[in-house]
């Protein structure tokens, strides 16, 4: 696809996330996050995420961000 690339999609990603936590109420686990995506040379569309913040694993609780799509957990 024209002008797309993974380390610009992950930018987009990261960066759209950050905005996500910016506005984000205090004392809030799990953000929307949205950002149009090009997967050919017609229009972008639009792909909705989800962002939480928890525990690393069950043997390491420093917090961690995972972005992932809406219906995973």
């Amino acid at each position: 696809v024209t002008a797309q690339d993974e380390a610009g999609r992950l930018w987009d990603s990261v960066w759209m996330t950050r905005f996500a936590i910016i506005r984000a109420k205090p004392g809030v686990d799990r953000l929307p996050v949205a950002l149009y995506v090009r997967n050919d040379n017609h229009r972008p569309r639009l792909v909705k995420l989800i962002a939480t913040c928890g525990p690393l694993d069950i043997d390491d609780p420093a917090p961690a961000i995972t972005v992932m799509m809406p219906d995973e957990d």
